[in-house]
């Protein structure tokens, strides 16, 4: 089965596939009808080379009864169907009311703090999993899906159980820890450790398109085998130090400089004092709200003499905070700065 083409419209087994809603590497997603039972669902095709295999470890692993969390897609089984004389596997999922954290990226900008907030949530989920004995492997933005405005981690058709070796028919290359190239390496908490930073670092930055963004990175594929592509990868200028910080141990190339655990990175967040949440209203119009202050707007304002950033406070302008400039370059960084500043207290 070739998961690029849209098989909406056809029956695979007792699904009925309405909307294909995705596809990565893997496998492909749909929004399906189970004329068994007469509801909504959501279903993985996954792309294995041994069907049955899949399905083996799927099953040792014991995903659907040992994924049962309030920040985990519930997971109802997984079969083996026949289609078009071909052999898939299937996962059979809950039908999120929501959009992944990818697909938001690509319609609007995720803050700081917001993103801290779904992956503190995220973290739970990971914490709960890895002490049932089942390692993820596939943390991405595209299965970490908004239900409701509750983040849920999805899609643990790819999942292992701690311990396992790694199959090397399937992982997510631009995520993976570097320990994952090796042949027979060992599934561990720190490998999902890894791909949470990885994760992180995409949503506090506003990566909308990974891969396009990836391409204009010099030697990419030795950077993502050595563990070192966070080093090279930039930073944008509104996000904190401390969370940078975070991303940067999450992704350590050495698994014994990483968090160890789910526990600790979620610690390491909550550590944090979230300020202000900024939200972008253009590229030069920002702005902040807080629980405990006056609510701020930062824009560029250009004049002929002069470019000045105004800052306002519940809309009157601040004198100690507005500065202005001659360089269009140095307001912006004056701004990024401000908005960096006043994130994280």
């Amino acid at each position: 089965m070739d998961i690029r083409i849209d098989y909406s419209g056809n029956n695979l087994g007792k699904y009925y596939l309405i909307q294909k809603l995705g596809n990565g590497g893997f496998g492909a997603v749909y929004r399906v009808h189970d004329r068994i039972l007469g509801v909504e669902k959501a279903i993985k095709i996954l792309e294995a080379s041994n069907p049955k295999e899949a399905y083996k470890l799927f099953n040792e692993a014991a995903i659907p009864y040992k994924c049962q969390h309030n920040h985990i897609i519930k997971i109802n089984g997984g079969e083996i169907i026949s289609f078009n004389g071909e052999l898939v596997f299937v996962v059979d999922m809950e039908l999120a009311n929501g959009m992944s954290i990818e697909n938001i990226l690509k319609q609007k900008y995720i803050s700081v703090n917001e993103s801290l907030n779904i992956v503190r949530q995220i973290l739970f989920a990971v914490e709960y999993s890895h002490l049932q004995g089942i390692i993820h492997r596939d943390i991405k933005p595209a299965n970490i899906l908004m239900d409701n405005g509750l983040p849920k981690l999805a899609d643990f058709g790819l999942s292992t159980a701690l311990g396992n070796v790694i199959k090397p028919w399937k992982w997510y290359v631009t995520h993976a820890a570097p320990e994952t190239f090796v042949n027979n390496s060992i599934a561990t908490v720190e490998t999902d450790i890894f791909a949470l930073g990885m994760t992180l670092y995409r949503m506090v930055n506003g990566i909308a398109d990974w891969q396009l963004f990836l391409q204009g990175v010099p030697n990419v594929d030795k950077l993502i085998v050595a563990g070192k592509l966070i080093n090279k990868l930039p930073v944008s200028p509104i996000v904190p130090e401390k969370v940078h910080r975070i991303i940067k141990r999450a992704c350590n190339a050495l698994p014994e400089n990483r968090y160890h655990n789910a526990t600790e990175m979620r610690n390491a967040i909550e550590k944090l004092c979230p300020f202000y949440t900024w939200e972008r209203l253009e590229e030069n119009y920002w702005r902040g709200n807080t629980f405990s202050g006056p609510r701020k707007e930062i824009y560029i304002e250009t004049k002929k003499q002069s470019i000045k950033v105004i800052v306002t406070n519940n809309g009157r302008r601040s004198s100690i905070d507005s500065e202005s400039f001659m360089d269009l370059l140095k307001a912006r960084e004056y701004m990024f700065n401000y908005i960096k500043q006043t994130t994280i207290k």
